[in-house]
């Protein structure tokens, strides 16, 4: 049987560069990854797009892959990843402090309406920032590293948040990996969407484990693939 590939698929405001601690752990587990750009993330404000064009885009890179899929979605991610994992084969789905929305919710909904008050709205009005990632997003990350992810963070589409989820996968296995010190997204939270999930890890890190805990991510998502 074909190696499975592992999808990677960043969260709000990311780009595929955010897994690049991660996929050099991968490789030195023979495990081979690639990481995709989701249209809703842009430096360009008026360039963003949704949630429907980030599913789509999920779901083709999957069909693009001559190798059985393990997607594995980062936060935001995990709601596209959710949606075309319900239109595309794959093998195994993995979230990672990642949403793990039912079908006919939105982000937006899950944040109580409204965005944050402390994120930036673009001048267009057609996107957000968040205002302070390093103590949010990148909690526990390696100083050193943390400006450059600051500096990579685009601008994220309204319709990302603002769209509804589809559909969900009803017997792909799934693995949920808890970020048990995570400031953005709260681990109680993570608890209870782990708790639906076939398989679930904790990894003493904030939202960002990729990047504060590269290696113990890579632990996991090696085992599913042998798996």
């Amino acid at each position: 049987m074909t190696d499975p590939t592992v999808l990677l698929v960043h969260g709000a405001m990311h780009t595929p560069w955010i897994f690049n601690p991660l996929r050099v752990q991968l490789a030195l587990h023979g495990v081979n990854s690639h990481a995709l750009q989701l249209p809703s993330s842009n430096p360009d404000s008026a360039a963003t797009r949704g949630l429907h064009e980030d599913a789509s885009t999920v779901r083709a890179a999957i069909e693009a892959i001559d190798t059985p899929v393990i997607l594995a979605a980062h936060s935001y991610g995990g709601v596209p990843a959710t949606w075309a994992a319900a239109e595309a084969p794959v093998a195994h789905l993995v979230y990672i402090a990642a949403f793990a929305l039912r079908p006919g919710n939105s982000m937006m909904e899950w944040m109580g309406g409204d965005f944050p008050p402390n994120w930036h709205r673009s001048p267009d009005g057609l996107a957000v920032k968040v205002d302070d990632p390093e103590q949010s997003i990148f909690s526990g990350v390696d100083p050193d590293l943390t400006p450059e992810a600051v500096k990579r963070l685009n601008w994220q589409g309204i319709g990302a948040f603002t769209q509804k989820l589809a559909a969900a996968p009803t017997s792909t296995p799934t693995t949920y990996v808890i970020a048990t010190q995570d400031l953005a997204l709260p681990p109680a939270v993570q608890e209870r969407w782990a708790a639906a999930a076939t398989h679930t890890a904790r990894i003493p890190s904030g939202h960002s484990p990729h990047l504060s805990h590269p290696a113990q991510v890579a632990d996991v998502l090696a085992r599913v693939v042998v798996h």
